[in-house]
């Protein structure tokens, strides 16, 4: 699975994507504890301090085309998605 990071999770993870190997029947729980091991960094600025769920400012897009927010961590990705971590935050 490809995982591309944006705006913040770029620059905590020094990464502009990273190829995450998942089981089968992942979900996107899976995938965010992977990327919370695989990366700390991203525990209480981008994850959850539970390292399990996001921090509601940040979500996934599947292949730019469907958004997933942080309650929606049960969706099952397709072996050739790509997952987006983006970052919805708001200046002033």
């Amino acid at each position: 699975m490809l995982v591309e990071f944006t705006g913040i999770s770029r620059m905590l993870t020094g990464k502009m994507e990273h190829q995450l190997p998942l089981a089968d029947g992942a979900v996107m729980m899976d995938v965010v504890r992977a990327i919370g091991r695989k990366f700390p960094p991203l525990i209480g600025e981008v994850i959850e301090k539970d390292g399990e769920t996001l921090i509601p400012t940040n979500l996934f897009s599947i292949n730019g085309k469907q958004i997933l927010n942080e309650k929606q961590l049960h969706y099952q990705p397709k072996d050739g998605d790509r997952l987006i971590l983006l970052s919805l935050l708001a200046g002033g």
